[in-house]
């Protein structure tokens, strides 16, 4: 299948663990080594044969969290010494927690420990492959990567066997907050849901980190507030620093009208800065403390959010279309 493939990374793996040992093969580490190695000798004699292609070899000791660390780096140290890697042509070895087992930090501890102990070093991108059983997939990988790790694999969005893989929107936009380059475009976040909704089938949370629906959104009063106030003072020339948005909206392909959405627990600030970006009002404090009662009372008896075009109707009825007690039938300027 890959015949006159230009690049191409050919991944071997097998399960490692004790579990899959005893249960699953009932081999002991040694019949474990020798498939190990004879996956790699089958793939380096596969590749000779097609000598016009750079082959890139990757080899993983599935579930390495459920793997004794030492015969983990005694396996990869076999398979390393078929392949005999160097530092202008490097071996990825992929460490997988297949199931997350432990907390972020055991796991790094793992990484740095294989780190030390595995042979030829400078002759491996050491890589990292975490699952998210514990909801900690990210966690994981952030630390492991502090732990001395080169590489990481994942998935948009998280997808995934079971609770997913570590999600790859989610650490690198972790970095990109934190001024990191991730190298990945992320610039039409929109885009990259609605392939994913299309090729799984599975929706994305409206709270899921950087991507859902509703993450960028203030329903608290004073939350939009202070994110009104924000964006107010925040200039062009100057790096982002909004309240309860760690980044520009705009980064991900996403505007500001949707960052303020309104319900009963909607404050002033808020149905005014609807007003002020949907219609160029700018209300003065008494007219929002006034107004915000009247949206509050709507959306206490409809009991769902206010859209902006609801809001703008009750302006318009409140203050416009009155003719209680008062109304103006006529006038004249002299």
């Amino acid at each position: 299948s890959l015949q006159g493939v230009r690049r191409a990374i050919v991944h071997v793996y097998n399960s490692t663990s004790t579990v899959q040992r005893e249960k699953v093969f009932g081999m002991d580490q040694h019949g474990i080594n020798e498939i190990a190695v004879q996956g790699a000798k089958w793939v380096q004699e596969y590749a000779a044969r097609q000598s016009g292609s750079e082959w890139v070899f990757q080899y993983s000791p599935e579930s390495f969290t459920g793997t004794e660390i030492d015969y983990a780096v005694e396996v990869c140290n076999a398979v390393i010494e078929v392949w005999q890697p160097t530092p202008d042509n490097k071996t990825i070895i992929n460490l997988p927690a297949t199931v997350e087992m432990t907390t972020p930090n055991v796991y790094a501890d793992q990484i740095e420990y294989f780190g030390r102990a595995v042979n030829r070093r400078d002759a491996i991108v050491l890589s990292l492959h975490t699952h998210n059983d514990r909801g900690c997939a990210v966690a994981a990988a952030e630390l492991a990567v502090q732990g001395g790790a080169d590489r990481v694999e994942g998935t948009l969005l998280g997808n995934g066997e079971r609770t997913g893989n570590m999600d790859i929107v989610t650490m690198g936009m972790n970095l990109y907050s934190r001024g990191v380059d991730p190298a990945l475009d992320f610039s039409n976040i929109d885009e990259i849901i609605q392939v994913v909704k299309a090729v799984t089938n599975l929706p994305v949370h409206p709270r899921h980190p950087y991507a859902g629906e509703l993450v960028f959104t203030g329903f608290s009063g004073s939350h939009q507030d202070a994110i009104k106030k924000s964006l107010a003072k925040q200039r062009d020339d100057e790096p982002w620093d909004v309240a309860y948005l760690p980044i520009d909206p705009a980064d991900l392909g996403r505007s500001y009208q949707e960052v303020i959405r309104i319900n009963s627990q909607s404050g002033k600030g808020g149905i005014a800065y609807v007003l002020e970006q949907a219609h160029g009002l700018h209300l003065p404090r008494w007219l929002q403390i006034d107004f915000s009662d009247v949206v509050q009372s709507h959306a206490e008896s409809s009991e769902s959010e206010v859209s902006p075009a609801q809001i703008w109707q009750l302006f318009r009825a409140h203050y416009f279309e009155q003719q209680h007690p008062l109304s103006l039938k006529s006038f004249s300027v002299q």
